[in-house]
């Protein structure tokens, strides 16, 4: 419980500035720690992170939430060439790769990989963003499912960040990144999940690439060939 308390609290940490104590009024929702969601909290939290990250919330953590006033960001997401009010995503049999965005004088953006099925492979996947026509504004956290294994490698336009997958745990795995850009330009995110055991100064190898798998990785060396070329996903900011 402890380091799922850490994973919320790292990605609070970009977003919100605490101010006052507030409360929501009506109870849709209550967490482990007694903290009430209204059921318009709850399903804006579910968008912009994943469904069960509301049970993480401290009473710190809510109030942080709702003093920044973050819902009131815009929040249409495009794939596909079609707009979509609540996410952006790309599914395969064994993950679900989603890319959400919370816009008013700036942008931020959650990335989330979920694993449906359980990867059999478990070594250094490789998880970052593209940037097109816009920049970052503060430096991208990832946080790995009981794991504190990431490292990232930052580039012109974006960023990629080799992740090791915890071993021993079958309960689900997510990997988020967060992180903040300039309105009026292009965001390009990519998971790679390795097929087979890499070194992480392999998994390393590297550059950005719109042509790349997902349309950000271009591997070489050792890497090449290592990884699944899962679609990526994108959306206008």
């Amino acid at each position: 419980m402890k380091k799922s308390i850490l994973i919320i609290s790292l990605l609070l940490l970009l977003l919100f500035i605490s101010t006052s104590e507030v409360y929501a009024k009506e109870a849709y929702f209550i967490n482990d720690n007694g903290i009430s969601f209204s059921k318009e909290e709850y399903d804006f939290l579910t968008q912009l992170f994943w469904d069960g990250c509301q049970n993480l919330f401290t009473k710190a953590d809510y109030n942080n939430f709702v003093n920044s006033d973050i819902m009131s960001g815009e929040l249409n997401i495009k794939t596909n060439d079609v707009i979509m009010p609540l996410g952006t995503f790309h599914e395969t049999n064994a993950k679900i790769f989603k890319i959400a965005t919370s816009c008013n004088s700036n942008c931020f953006v959650s990335v989330t990989l979920t694993w449906k099925a359980y990867p059999t492979i478990r070594s250094y996947d490789v998880m970052g963003a593209y940037l097109e026509k816009t920049s970052l504004l503060n430096s991208p956290v990832t946080t790995v499912t009981n794991s504190s294994e990431t490292y990232m490698q930052k580039f012109n336009h974006g960023f990629g960040v080799s992740l090791k997958l915890p071993t021993g745990n079958n309960n689900g795995i997510i990997v988020n990144q967060v992180f903040r850009v300039n309105k009026g330009g292009h965001i390009y995110a990519s998971y790679q999940h390795a097929k087979s055991s890499i070194s992480l100064d392999n998994s390393k190898k590297y550059t950005l690439a719109r042509y790349g798998y997902g349309g950000v990785f271009k591997f070489s060396g050792p890497a090449v060939n290592i990884y699944d070329q899962m679609g990526g996903i994108d959306i206008g900011v």
